[in-house]
């Protein structure tokens, strides 16, 4: 989990908020649901901690809302938000990834390329998420790059 800064901030009044209107009347119940910690829910309600990738995005699905809606990013998750939140520059992507650059990563980053499947399995390891949840995330992303 990251501490919340000028980069890392999480509306936890939000949190609180639609875990009560989805149904979950307690933070163990939430927890259950997203496959952490009571202790982790209170620390995302009272904003002290941001949810790892794979957290905002089961979180996000289970609140059934846009996980930049709970983050208040103003772009929605993408590769560079991942990527950033495992704390990783592009270069060291490329090298999980055996690319002699940086350059064809930073180029299906930003939309330029797909993402090939066989990245996805090293990708989601990197980034702490499960392949499932990032395939989903790839999909609008592979839809605009062509």
């Amino acid at each position: 989990m990251q501490r919340t800064g000028a980069t890392a901030r999480i509306r936890g009044a939000l949190i609180r908020d639609l875990r009560m209107e989805n149904g979950f009347l307690t933070q163990t119940q939430l927890a259950t649901a997203v496959g952490c910690g009571r202790s982790t829910v209170s620390m995302w309600e009272a904003s002290c901690t941001r949810p790892r990738p794979e957290y905002l995005l089961r979180l996000s699905e289970i609140l059934r809302v846009d996980p930049s809606w709970l983050t208040g990013d103003s772009e929605p998750v993408s590769l560079r938000g991942l990527r950033l939140s495992a704390g990783l520059r592009q270069a060291e992507v490329a090298a999980a990834l055996h690319l002699r650059g940086k350059g064809t990563y930073s180029d299906v980053e930003r939309g330029r390329q797909p993402v090939p499947a066989r990245w996805i399995p090293v990708l989601a390891r990197l980034f702490g998420t499960p392949e499932p949840d990032l395939r989903k995330l790839i999909a609008p992303l592979a839809a605009q790059s062509h």
